[in-house]
């Protein structure tokens, strides 16, 4: 037994240096000890030792909620949300030590069992609902699995309140076994929060494509050069340059499915040569390439924004495509990702955009 518990509290040891190796910024660790947890509850329910684990999920999910909060973790506030688990886990120790050396039979468990079992669905039941205390009209991933969590963490608090009752022998027979049930429910939370980390890792991984992914244009002296024909004047350049973009970002003309480059020049008064050059040698775009560029720029302010719920087809119309296929390609090329790839990880509108 003492072998068992030797292993387990090695295992928590590693597990809990891991978890800070890999999250480094803190991020995600309440998490991450909470599907530990879960993992040393199920080598304790083998082991046959009534470590209280179960004292801790509140804990975890609670101090996850206030990491997510940016609010300060500090030891005291660790230490006042472990008081049931350390005192539980010394009340254990002390009388197993004494059933192992011979001071006492095992029977002295049961004040510690009942006591115990009286704590654990208090502590789930309690926790689950002041971290459902929330009324958000927009949730992130973060705060459903929070919700989702929590609601199990309620649900197990009332089968563990049953099995109490039971074990006092309060209620009937009830022909089947409630601890399988809530060994599944934590089977269930460990998968929620293993598919939030995989979320989160494949996030962090695209990160870099939360900004525009440009195109690899050469530098413009080298576009000037290889440029065979006659140029307009750097500073005339520079002003089209800017009218073409106040024109567009007041006017949306790019959600003109049928819009051509004679229609811009001659809305914005240039010679058709002048704006050629200036699609192609100033900005380094076509003329295409650069409505693309400000469609997908409209449609990820749409995803981000009220319209997250259109569908792909429909933001594309909405957009200026003409087709859902085109829009997928320049969603692609411009952002590394497909639009919806791009709905799946923007938890709000604060998507880093620049042109």
């Amino acid at each position: 037994m003492l072998l068992y518990l030797g292993i387990i509290a090695l295992l928590f040891t590693v597990c809990t240096v891991l978890i800070f190796i890999l999250t480094r910024s803190r991020q995600n660790t309440f998490l991450l000890l909470f599907l530990a947890a879960i993992f040393l509850h199920g080598l304790a329910i083998l082991a046959d030792t009534g470590i209280p684990i179960v004292l801790l999920y509140g804990p975890f999910i609670f101090l996850a909620l206030e990491e997510y909060r940016k609010r300060k973790i500090s030891p005291l506030k660790l230490f006042k949300h472990s008081i049931p688990f350390v005192f539980f886990s010394l009340w254990y120790f002390i009388l197993h030590t004494f059933i192992v050396s011979g001071l006492a039979e095992e029977k002295i468990l049961v004040s510690y069992y009942a006591l115990y079992f009286f704590s654990m669905p208090v502590s789930l039941i309690a926790y689950g609902v002041y971290c459902l205390r929330r009324r958000l009209e927009k949730q992130n991933a973060f705060e459903v699995l929070i919700d989702q969590l929590s609601i199990i963490e309620i649900i197990e608090g009332v089968l563990i309140l049953v099995m109490f009752a039971d074990f006092l022998s309060l209620l009937p027979e009830l022909g089947f076994n409630l601890r399988w049930i809530v060994l599944t429910m934590l089977v269930a939370s460990a998968g929620l929060i293993l598919r939030f980390l995989i979320y989160s890792y494949r996030k962090a991984r695209i990160k870099g494509s939360e900004k525009w992914q440009e195109q690899v244009i050469p530098p413009l002296q080298e576009r000037i050069k290889a440029y065979k024909g006659s140029m307009p004047e750097l500073r005339l350049l520079e002003a089209y340059e800017r009218q073409l973009r106040e024109y567009f970002e007041r006017s949306k003309a790019f959600l003109n499915p049928g819009l051509t480059a004679g229609m811009v020049a001659a809305e914005l008064g240039m010679p058709k040569h002048h704006f050629s050059v200036l699609l192609n040698v100033y900005i380094g775009r076509s003329f295409y390439n650069l409505v693309a560029y400000y469609r997908i720029l409209y449609a990820m302010e749409l995803i981000a924004g009220s319209e997250s719920s259109l569908s792909i087809e429909a933001l594309a119309n909405e957009c200026g495509f003409n087709s859902k296929t085109s829009f997928n390609r320049y969603f692609r090329e411009f952002t590394g990702f497909n639009p919806s790839e791009f709905k799946g990880y923007l938890d709000g509108p604060d998507m880093e955009v620049a042109i």
